[in-house]
């Protein structure tokens, strides 16, 4: 069986031909694995909580697709199911036992081919039929693999429902129609953040500090979306103009969170999803400006069962509404594994078919 695998403390990954499979559950044959920048950060071996399951190597690969071969003694899924599994597993904390490990207390939680447990990039796996959930919808095979990023997107969703219940945040016509959200990123989830947000009426504006290819700007503006180039000069008479009410940062720059709370509305909302550890790069106390705005702050990350089956939902139910298809911009073979480690310069979302 072909693998993608990682040497715990070694850059790079390499394909490795093994065995293993594991000894209980459903065993399906992977279609489709995504490439995203958790799997570069390995590659380059910049992830430091990166670990194996057993011994230093690790099956990399989080976002995943594929297809039934041997229900074993499920009674949820039956040969030719299409399945998409999950990423993170439950660790012994009280949220972990009902089935929230996104929200985890004490860390102690695996997660697919990342920490503690081997990952899908591989021909085939073997899972528990809790961590797989059913594609019903046979049309989205391909996009299907885009389930795993999407599912951040509706606990993203999840949260701003949240946070936006503090105060009466609708325009006057019961619509978000008068509310700016800020989308700090063009890359794939940015651009999914983009696709489910529209859906509420948002002014959207996706932001970069450079500009994009013409492939990018042409689904931007398919969604009614505006994208602004934060290096260009009017960038902050733009800002200043169109002041954001929801932020969202897909990128992981404090320094975007700093000039985000100088400018955002009162009773606004941040939401933070992307990382890159960064610090930040001015010495300023924003607190006085979180307090004085009544903004609200939250972080957001993973997601649980219920969102990766909204995720399942949206796409099928907004395949002809929304381009996914032209968020996959390479689709390669196991072997190209200089893609997994460096993206390309044009690239929105490169995956591996099996």
């Amino acid at each position: 069986m072909k693998a993608i695998v990682k040497k715990i403390g070694q850059k790079g990954v390499f394909v490795k031909d093994t065995d293993f499979i594991e000894n209980l559950g459903v065993t399906i044959r992977t279609l489709y694995t995504g490439v995203c920048g958790t799997d570069r950060e390995i590659a380059n071996d910049a992830l430091p909580f990166i670990r194996a399951e057993n011994g230093n190597e690790l099956i990399i690969g989080h976002e995943a697709i594929g297809i039934v071969e041997d229900p074993g003694d499920s009674d949820q899924f039956k040969k030719g199911d299409l399945v998409v599994p999950m990423v993170r597993r439950p660790g012994k904390c009280q949220l972990c036992k009902i089935g929230h490990q996104d929200y985890c207390i004490d860390g102690d939680f695996v997660e697919a081919g990342i920490r503690g447990k081997n990952g899908f990039m591989r021909e085939k796996f073997r899972d528990d039929e809790k961590f797989l959930l059913k594609v019903k919808d046979k049309e989205i095979q391909e996009i299907g693999v885009l389930t795993e990023p999407t599912k951040n997107v509706m606990k993203i969703m999840e949260t701003f429902k949240f946070l936006s219940s503090r105060v009466p945040w609708y325009c006057g016509d019961s619509t978000f129609s008068c509310k700016n959200l800020y989308i700090y990123g063009t890359g794939s989830e940015a651009l999914l953040i983009s696709f489910v947000f529209s859906t509420l009426g948002f002014n959207i504006f996706l932001v970069n500090r450079h500009p994009v290819s013409d492939k990018i700007q042409s689904i931007i503006n398919g969604i009614g979306a505006s994208f602004l180039d934060s290096s260009s000069e009017d960038y902050e008479n733009k800002l200043s103009r169109n002041r954001p009410d929801v932020i969202i940062d897909a990128v992981g720059s404090s320094e975007i969170l700093r000039k985000s709370v100088e400018k955002i509305n009162n009773n606004g909302i941040i939401i933070l999803f992307g990382t890159s550890g960064q610090l930040m790069e001015k010495n300023e106390d924003i607190t006085g400006y979180i307090v004085d705005k009544n903004i609200s702050i939250a972080g957001s990350v993973d997601g649980s069962k219920e969102n990766y089956r909204e995720a399942i939902e949206f796409i099928s139910s907004n395949k002809n509404r929304f381009p996914f298809k032209d968020l996959i911009t390479g689709i390669g073979s196991p072997e190209n594994i200089d893609k997994i480690a460096k993206k390309d310069k044009d690239e929105i979302k490169y995956i591996i078919k099996w």
